[in-house]
């Protein structure tokens, strides 16, 4: 099974809209889906796997041959719970599905992380993993029911630690954040956290800048009534002295 890379093809002249770009493998399973970053939309073969259809302009998709698809529709399809894709093409002349990484990252927010062996998704705003991937062979698989902490933590073992580049990557970050705390860059990167302990990382600077005074000694003279006790400010000695012979001021 081999794939072929593919570009857009700007000597196909079609009407409304221009021609989308699809990758032709050999045949899958229906349930199997591609995570493909060359295909622009999402696209299926099978209309049993969608939920709704929607109203959708006549349109083609193109492959490396040059050979024009017809798309049938548009329709929504739910893959789970937190992969919902509101716009999948339903094209009948293809044998497999395919899941474009572009139309995820712009329509659920997400970034797409691929590692040797497996691949995750993940909200921009909260981090949370929605979705996973498995690579077989030369392609990278959805996970329909995935554990997604079994993945990520799968991703990085296969993967191996964090090199001396990745760590870098902390430091970077700590200061181009004026020396956030790394427990709070844990929050922005937990990809970068994901096998080390935030106490593993110690910043001089911030040891020194974020320290606090000691506490003032506990004072023995203690007042029971009002003023019996005052604190004032005392200025002297003067060189010259007043009229009344003070070399001094006090000011309440």
């Amino acid at each position: 099974m081999r794939s072929i890379l593919l570009t857009r093809l700007p000597g196909l002249m079609l009407l409304s809209p221009p021609p989308k770009v699809l990758l032709f493998i050999g045949p899958l399973k229906k349930s199997a889906w591609i995570i493909n970053s060359c295909a622009t939309d999402h696209m299926t073969f099978d209309p049993g796997q969608l939920i709704s259809q929607k109203s959708s302009t006549p349109s083609v998709v193109s492959n490396s041959n040059g050979t024009p698809s017809p798309v049938v529709g548009e329709r929504s399809l739910s893959l789970s719970a937190s992969l919902h894709l509101d716009s999948v093409l339903l094209v009948s002349s293809l044998n497999h599905n395919l899941l474009s990484v572009a139309q995820l990252t712009t329509t659920l927010r997400c970034t797409v992380t691929f590692w040797v062996n497996h691949c995750i998704f993940q909200d921009i705003l909260t981090a949370k993993t929605i979705g996973c991937g498995t690579r077989r062979g030369k392609l990278y698989y959805l996970d329909w029911a995935p554990d997604s902490e079994d993945k990520v933590g799968q991703a990085f073992t296969t993967s191996g630690t964090l090199s001396k580049g990745e760590r870098d990557k902390i430091w970077l970050w700590h200061k181009r954040l004026g020396h956030a705390s790394f427990g709070y860059l844990k929050k922005l990167f937990p990809s970068l956290f994901f096998s080390l302990d935030v106490s593993s990382f110690q910043c001089d600077t911030c040891e020194l800048a974020k320290s606090h005074r000691v506490s003032f000694p506990l004072s023995s003279n203690k007042s029971l009534v009002p003023f019996s006790l005052v604190h004032s400010d005392i200025w002297g000695l003067l060189k010259l002295p007043l009229r009344q012979g003070r070399d001094g001021l006090s000011r309440l």
